[in-house]
């Protein structure tokens, strides 16, 4: 059997091309998604009548695609605020699937941690980067090519890394926990990072329980508006890994829980 022998003139070869490659992509992807000023907005109908589980998801999206909106347009003034326009953003990135906004996150939350070594900002750009990575503006075969593949892979590498370091700053807050075990879940497994996304949400079930065994953010566990995010962050999650009865659970204890028609009309139509 011959052995396969690499000559270096066409080693360099093929280093240069595939460094031409990955410049290249990264310079169309620079300008697909140039400038987060030239965000589309998202026009979200909101359905006349809830009577299916699709209906009550659509009535959902368009009151957070409404909230959201307005939220970046004031906080992408000349008051604004960096952080809160980065989770608008990445708000209007979940619902919409667009990279554009995914984008308006990054730079964002990359403004906002200028100068300040926040682990809940980290967190947020962490989660900004998987969702760059799940809606690139290259898909299917193109990946093929090393630019575009390389591109989509750093950002989850850069997501890992800055989750991972949120967790590590600020072990105990069950925000960051929260962004962490719901992004992680969410990502193929062929990341590995499942294991500790479903770590994250066992722990937080903890607090839950006993919010005396998490005495430093007792209020925000106990509070509704994280209960509320826990719950649907759970079901959505659960649902994902295939575990009804998990899922029906958390769904459960949302429908208990929320005060927000919209969510209440979700949870109830995903227990019917």
């Amino acid at each position: 059997m011959h052995k396969l022998v690499l000559k270096p003139k066409f080693l360099r070869r093929l280093i240069v091309r595939t460094w031409l490659s990955i410049g290249l992509s990264v310079m169309i992807y620079g300008i697909l998604l140039s400038g987060c000023k030239a965000v589309p907005p998202i026009q979200q109908a909101m359905p006349t009548t809830i009577d299916s589980i699709q209906s009550a998801e659509m009535a959902f999206s368009a009151e957070k695609v409404s909230l959201y909106s307005q939220i970046w347009q004031d906080e992408t003034g000349k008051s604004g605020d960096y952080f809160s326009a980065g989770i608008a953003a990445w708000k209007l990135a979940a619902e919409s699937k667009d990279p554009t906004w995914s984008n308006a996150a990054i730079t964002k939350f990359k403004a906002a941690l200028e100068g300040v070594d926040s682990a809940n900002g980290k967190a947020w750009l962490g989660s900004s980067h998987a969702l760059m990575a799940r809606d690139f503006p290259i898909q299917g075969w193109w990946q093929v090519i090393p630019g575009p593949g390389f591109v989509r892979l750093l950002h989850v590498w850069k997501s890992f890394a800055y989750l991972d370091k949120a967790v590590e700053m600020a072990p105990k807050d069950p925000v960051i926990r929260l962004i962490r075990g719901s992004t992680y879940i969410g990502m193929p497994t062929i990341f590995g990072g499942q294991k500790d996304g479903l770590a994250d949400f066992a722990l937080m079930e903890q607090w839950i329980e006993n919010s005396q065994l998490n005495v430093e953010f007792a209020d925000i566990i106990t509070s509704q508006s994280w209960l509320q995010e826990y719950f649907l962050s759970c079901a959505r999650s659960m649902a994902s890994l295939g575990n009804k009865e998990k899922e029906t659970l958390c769904w459960q204890q949302l429908y208990s829980i929320t005060k927000n028609p919209k969510v209440k009309e979700v949870a109830k139509w995903h227990l019917i």
